[in-house]
């Protein structure tokens, strides 16, 4: 059995198909409108609470932290010359990367060092920030909030949604 369809048939269908396209683009716009004040408020409230646990964390390690323009927490703990990592530069890292609660999610130690392309790996956008304020042989007390590590979506079972990461990293070699 053959199926065929004539022209006007076809641009008819066309015409309906592009309407209805239309249409619910339309309706995402009317609820995007309806509920963006709502997403913006909630996302400034998680941002809110999640600075106010930071700030306790950074108070329970008696670490005087400075912040960056995008949220990121870090200490340089000891003071190195030389130049500071750039885009595509190749480093290594070593030390801890834990959960607040104190769970270990890397350590040097037992998974070996840490390598990446700065700015071009899969990394956590925080690392790549962090790296780029450090000279080889500095370490960093930092913490890592949730926008800048695993988001909302967490890391499988291993790290839960919204979760800040508390980090003490050193950077080994650029190169």
């Amino acid at each position: 059995m053959e199926f065929r369809i004539n022209k006007i048939t076809f641009f008819a269908l066309l015409f309906i198909f592009f309407s209805c396209q239309n249409n619910k683009r339309n309706t995402l716009s009317v609820i995007h409108e309806d509920f963006g004040e709502e997403i913006i408020t909630l996302n400034q409230e998680i941002v809110r609470r999640e600075k106010a646990d930071i700030e306790l964390i950074a108070k329970r390690y008696e670490w005087d932290l400075t912040i960056t323009e995008s949220g990121l927490y870090y200490q340089i703990v000891n003071q190195a010359d030389g130049a500071h990592p750039q885009k595509r530069d190749k480093v290594k890292i070593k030390g801890i990367i834990m959960l607040p609660n104190g769970k270990e999610i890397y350590n040097s130690t037992t998974d070996g060092l840490k390598e990446f392309t700065v700015n071009l790996s899969d990394e956590i956008v925080g690392l790549h920030e962090l790296v780029q304020l450090m000279r080889v042989g500095e370490k960093a007390n930092v913490i890592i909030p949730s926008y800048l590590a695993y988001g909302t979506s967490g890391n499988g079972a291993d790290i839960p949604p919204l979760s800040s990461l508390i980090c003490k990293i050193e950077l080994v070699n650029i190169f």
